[in-house]
C-alpha cells in the first residue's frame, strides 16, 4: 500500500515526537514535492523541519495534474 501525507500531520507527530509512529504503521511515506518543501525549507527552524528532512523512509513525490485532479482546481 502507498501511503501519501501533506504538511499537517508531520508537523503535529514531529512536534509531539512521534513521526516515527508513521514509519511504523506503513514503512514507508511519500509527500508532494510542494508539502517536503513546505515543510523543510519554508519551515525552517520550525517543529518537524529537521526531522521531515533526516526521516529516509519519507520519499518525495511529483505530482502531475491528471484529468481527474484537474476538476478540484480553482477556476
Amino acid at each position: 500500500m502507498r501511503v501519501v501525507s501533506i504538511a499537517s500531520p508531520l508537523i503535529s507527530l514531529a512536534r509531539i515526537g512521534k513521526l516515527d509512529l508513521l514509519r511504523q504503521l506503513y514503512g514507508e511515506l511519500f509527500i508532494p514535492e510542494a508539502e517536503w518543501h513546505e515543510v523543510v525549507i519554508e519551515g525552517v527552524g520550525q517543529p518537524g523541519a529537521d526531522e521531515v528532512k533526516a526521516a529516509t523512509w519519507i520519499k518525495i513525490q511529483s505530482v502531475t495534474n491528471t484529468p481527474k485532479e484537474k476538476r478540484y482546481q480553482k477556476k
